[in-house]
């Protein structure tokens, strides 16, 4: 099933390419396509244990001539106290399709800070809504955390948005 998914998603990122190519596009067309979050598309926030849930969104910002992308997390923890409820310290990456099922690290839009237990969907906006312009290709935004985890203070979680082109 995972071979599946690759294959459908390189052949998607393929044709996206192959579309800019006959059509004659370039770098300076920069329109934008597929973004939104990952719970738009599966109705839920990711649930990476602990009572830690997130999303990992990708959005356009119509401003800025649909040219690229900022991050959108939103962070979501359950009440509680001691080592089963950490505090974490979410974070957003850009990672750009190779076309063939890889992806490479783009842009590092930041972290938004540290939550407690009890969060309740709090949302950050990177670059207070300015967009990375990237280049054409087809991106995803990877959320993951910073957090103390049965004792184990390390970098957590690979929640991806949709993914999203430029082109």
């Amino acid at each position: 099933m995972n071979k599946i998914s690759r294959i459908a998603r390189a052949a998607a990122v393929g044709a996206l390419a192959l579309g800019g190519v006959v059509a004659g596009t370039t770098h300076a067309s920069a329109a934008t396509s597929n973004w939104g979050c990952r719970s738009d598309r599966t109705g839920s926030f990711a649930d990476a244990g602990h009572g830690i849930h997130l999303d990992s969104c990708i959005e356009d910002q119509w401003g800025n001539n649909g040219s690229g992308f900022y991050a959108r997390i939103a962070v979501t923890l359950d009440p509680g106290s001691g080592p089963d409820h950490p505090a974490v310290f979410p974070c957003a990456q850009l990672w750009k399709s190779n076309g063939f099922g890889g992806w490479s690290y783009a842009h590092d839009y930041g972290c938004m800070g540290w939550y407690g237990p009890g969060t309740n969907d709090a949302i950050w906006i990177s670059d207070n809504g300015q967009n990375y312009n990237p280049g054409s290709g087809a991106y995803v935004v990877r959320v993951g955390f910073w957090a103390t985890i049965n004792g184990h203070y390390a970098y957590y979680g690979d929640v991806e948005s949709p993914v999203a082109s430029v082109w």
